[in-house]
């Protein structure tokens, strides 16, 4: 009662709107035809995206159910239950509090009612009621009148007027001159030949589609004297299988169907339903130039023949060049698409074939999955798909086998458990609320670092003199502003370009950007790359590119117009390397781990800053007149930046530490070298130290004055991190250096006190069989050593009590580095799809990679940190999460992992 008293207030509080929108449902009505009298009334429900409609079957204290009440007659009689077919979700709503089983709007729902027919003259009306929510309001129930008119079967042929006009039939095809495509065993096609070889594509003259039947009209006279006079009468019928649903590791849902249009013809029919933003693609890809090409294939042994061409259908496919690939390929991006083929099974007892596909997104490419299916005629069971029984009434049976993919993935990994990635809860969010929002981060810090980079002796001396040649170099104030934009832009699209050859690799390995993050030997490349750059910023020596570069680009300014300024800008970049250099290589180490796009967000973040400027003075060159002149002031810039340059290398060197498992730059010596870099800028600033570019009259200045006091602030900050906490035993944490510094558990002197902090399970085998054995769920920690946002989500948001309660109470933690680089036994060593679309496969020899490939191919996701919750059997429990700095989200995460874990064990 409680819960329709919350659904009388929801309903209430949505009546304004119900009043000024149409329902957000549509309807329509067909008729099936079983056998004899029977037939199926099939009542279908589209709802517009984002919308539900609640089965009949939905419990009594939730929201209100759909019902069908059928008006009495004696010209019918009802046969069986009604049946639901459509995407249905079964769990928790969050709206209601209470288990509600409602159909989602990515495809629709049919409502199938089996009904024998008495008198053929009185319509058949039900009425339907029904209520709709979306993720913010429930309308009212609506009631909707529908009439079903039912005509009777076909007559047979004793029924025939004997002066009927016959009918004649297609001429019989003659047997294909195609070379034989099938495999030894007749049952599939060799794999290599084209897809247009693989059907019997020889047939004389094909079934014209006037002469098939459709099921909706079953009226079909077989005339006399036809070869068909002989055989049983003819009476339509559809058979039809759902397999599973599409998954984030499946993302295509296939139906398989077959329709009986003519005596001994079917119309074999399949169709995929992809989640958005996946593609897959169309039957004539040449697979020589791109990916996988569909094949949808009908096997012609055991008395089947094809009869003419295969057919593809969607409102999404289109033929575009596809940069991953490097050339134009058909492909179905996303909604639905149809393969049709037309075969005779005169002499046949069943129809089997399958449907072999790829799919794609803009992260991963899957392995090409094959689906078969099964016909077996006149069967009471009479059509699977994947191992999925069709054609009987059981809508249980629909959406079977999911996490077939998750089992096949396993196994090959050598895991146990058969991991399901569907989430069984909708309680909470999940990634959705917090993927991408790290490229405005990037962005900031490139914009950052291209302001530092202004404040270069080989920079900021330019500004003045660049923007007074443009206002002065003749034509109006208006030409020379507009030239000196075009310059700053110019800028801008120099330093983006710098990222497009990472969009351009084909075929790139998913795994490759994490490998370069927490590769030892390229860490170690970059600890002695930034050393290098913090001797050049200190003045012992100068970076420069080749002479001849800044020559031949010096040379085409003269060219004039529009290449003049490009060239300039140009210039300007190659010239200004040795004070853009460091900066510039900081900032892309930081971002390729995290792929192209963030690399692209922090050039341009860096482009924008340094070519802003440019134009903004241009315009109002009045702000010259404020800007400080060039001297000693700019040196003193470097050379603390020099030490900022030296605190990053260590870093790279602790990263390689952990990687290595070295256990030698651990927290206390990481923190005295930052220490010791923070005192260093601190005595710089305060003349305490000079270095070789130094002038004999340096000053300190008023900002150099607040630095090196902040410097000294900072080096206190550091120095407190080396004393323990009371309540966890270890040392305390330094937020600032979140995801910098190494963890404070991996100390020389404190050690973690299990008892006190959260020691998470390694081993995946062992978390999962100790979570089984206290009833617990698991947290799937997806993590790195060198993973910046892992450190801050562990030492900011575990740490906090609301959270850590769940964590140390409440869950298992595994904890599975993506960046192990430990070697794994020689038995479990596999090798696997490279999931670059490609079709080359890697070794998987490290428990790192089989961490990674385990992530990308169960959960489709490559990035860390990388959160799921899942019951000891394997069962997501809700939707995963990434990054989530903000603790109330990821509380309720937690929190609804939790209700329903406990609801799936009840």
């Amino acid at each position: 009662m409680p819960f329709r008293i919350l659904a009388f207030f929801l309903l209430l509080s949505s009546l304004p709107a119900a009043a000024q929108f149409a329902s957000p449902i549509g309807w329509e009505t067909s008729v099936e035809y079983v056998a004899g009298d029977e037939f199926n009334l099939i009542t279908t429900a589209t709802a517009e995206e984002g919308w539900s409609i609640y089965s009949v079957y939905t419990p009594d204290d939730g929201p209100i159910p759909t019902s069908f009440t059928w008006r009495a007659s004696d010209s019918y009689q009802l046969i069986g239950k009604l049946v639901e077919e459509g995407h249905k979700k079964d769990d928790l709503d969050e709206m209601f509090g209470v288990r509600v089983i409602k159909f989602l709007s990515d495809e629709p729902v049919q409502f199938i009612q089996k009904v024998r027919v008495l008198d053929y003259t009185t319509p058949i009306s039900v009425l339907v009621e029904y209520m709709c929510c979306d993720d913010e309001q429930c309308l009212p129930p609506t009631e909707e009148e529908f009439v079903f008119e039912v005509a009777p079967a076909a007559p047979t042929r004793d029924a025939l007027a004997p002066n009927a006009e016959p009918v004649t039939t297609p001429p019989v095809a003659p047997k294909s001159t195609q070379p034989d495509t099938t495999s030894p065993d007749g049952t599939r096609p060799i794999r290599g030949t084209k897809p247009n070889e693989r059907t019997n594509n020889g047939v004389a003259a094909a079934m014209p589609t006037s002469a098939v039947p459709s099921p909706r009209n079953p009226a079909f006279p077989i005339a006399s004297g036809t070869a068909q006079e002989e055989k049983p009468d003819f009476t339509p019928v559809t058979y039809r299988a759902a397999g599973p649903t599409a998954t984030k590791t499946d993302p295509i849902g296939w139906t398989f169907e077959a329709e009986n249009v003519a005596p001994d013809v079917y119309l074999v029919r399949m169709t995929g339903r992809l989640l958005a933003g996946w593609t897959t693609y169309g039957k004539d890809v040449d697979p020589d130039v791109g990916p996988n090409p569909t094949e949808f294939f009908v096997a012609t042994d055991a008395g089947v023949k094809t009869l003419g061409p295969i057919t593809e259908t969607s409102a999404t496919r289109k033929k575009a060049f596809d940069k991953a690939w490097d050339a134009e390929v058909i492909k179905i991006n996303g909604g639905q698409v149809v393969y049709e083929q037309r075969v005779n099974a005169a002499d046949a007892t069943d129809i089997t074939g399958y449907v072999y596909y790829q799919t794609c997104d803009d992260e991963v490419c899957f392995p090409p999955k094959e689906v078969p299916f099964s016909l077996a005629l006149g069967a009471t069971l009479i059509a699977s798909i994947d191992g999925i029984a069709g054609g009987t009434e059981d809508p249980d049976l629909v959406g079977a086998g999911v996490g077939d993919n998750g089992k096949a993935i396993t196994a090959g990994l050598g895991i146990g458990v058969a991991f399901n990635p569907e989430p069984i809860g909708a309680c909470s969010v999940g990634e959705a609320a917090t993927e991408n929002k790290s490229l405005l981060n990037v962005f900031g810090l490139g914009f950052l670092g291209g302001l530092f980079a202004l404040l270069m002796p080989c920079i900021f001396p330019m500004i003045p003199l660049t923007v007074s040649f443009f206002t002065k170099s003749g034509g109006t104030k208006a030409q020379g502003i507009q030239k000196a934009a075009l310059y700053g832009f110019f800028i801008f699209l120099i330093y983006v370009l710098l990222s497009a050859p990472f969009h351009l690799v084909q075929g790139l390995d998913p795994s490759l950007l994490n490998d370069i993050a927490s590769s030892v030997s390229l860490n170690i490349v970059f600890f002695v790359v930034f050393l290098f750059f913090a001797g050049s910023f200190f003045g012992f020596y100068e970076l420069t590119l080749p002479e001849s570069w800044s020559n031949r680009a010096s040379r085409a300014e003269g060219s004039g117009g529009v290449a003049g300024i490009f060239f300039m800008a140009l210039t300007l970049a190659l010239v200004s390397f040795s004070c853009t250099g460091p900066i510039l290589g900081s900032l892309l180490v930081q971002s390729v781990s995290g792929g192209a796009w963030p690399l692209t967000a922090g050039m341009a973040g860096f482009g924008v800053a340094l070519g802003l400027p440019f134009a903004l003075f241009a315009a109002f060159p009045g702000f010259l007149n404020n800007l400080p002149k060039s001297g000693g002031w700019l040196n003193s810039v470097k050379v603390v930046l020099g030490f900022v340059e030296v605190a990053l290398a260590f870093k790279f060197l602790s990263n390689a530490d952990l990687v290595g498992e070295w256990n030698l730059l651990k927290i206390e010596p990481f923190l005295i070298v930052w220490i010791l870099c923070a005192l260093g800028i601190a005595a710089y600033l305060f003349k305490l130290i000079s270095f070789p570019l130094d002038g004999k009259q340096r000053k300190i200045g008023v900002i150099g004055a607040i630095v090196g006091a902040s410097m000294l602030a900072f080096g206190a900050y550091l120095v407190v991190g080396l004393t323990t906490a009371d309540d966890t035993g270890t040392y305390k944490t330094r937020n600032l250096l979140s995801g910098i510094a190494p963890p404070v558990c991996y100390n020389f002197f404190a050690d973690c006190d299990a008892g006190r902090n959260l020691l998470p399970f390694k081993s995946l085998a062992e978390g999962l069989a100790y979570a089984q054995e206290v009833d617990k769920p698991v947290m799937l920690d997806f993590t790195g050593y060198t993973c910046v946002n892992c450190r801050k989500m562990e030492e900011n948001v575990w740490t906090d009590d609301r959270i850590n309660r769940y964590l140390t109470d409440e869950y298992v933690i595994v904890s599975l580095y993506t960046d192990d680089r430990s070697d794994l036994p020689a038995a479990e060593h596999v090798e696997v799809d490279r999931l670059d679309g490609t079709g080359r496969t890697k070794l998987i020899d490290q428990v790192g990679e089989k961490w990674h490939y385990f992530q990308q191919t169960v959960f489709a996701r490559s990035s860390q940190p990388y959160y799921v919750l899942v019951s000891p059997d394997g069962k997501t429990l809700n939707a995963p999460v990434a990054y989530t700095p903000d603790v109330d989200d990821y509380e309720n995460f937690l929190k609804c992992g939790l209700s329903t874990y406990r609801g799936l064990s009840k």
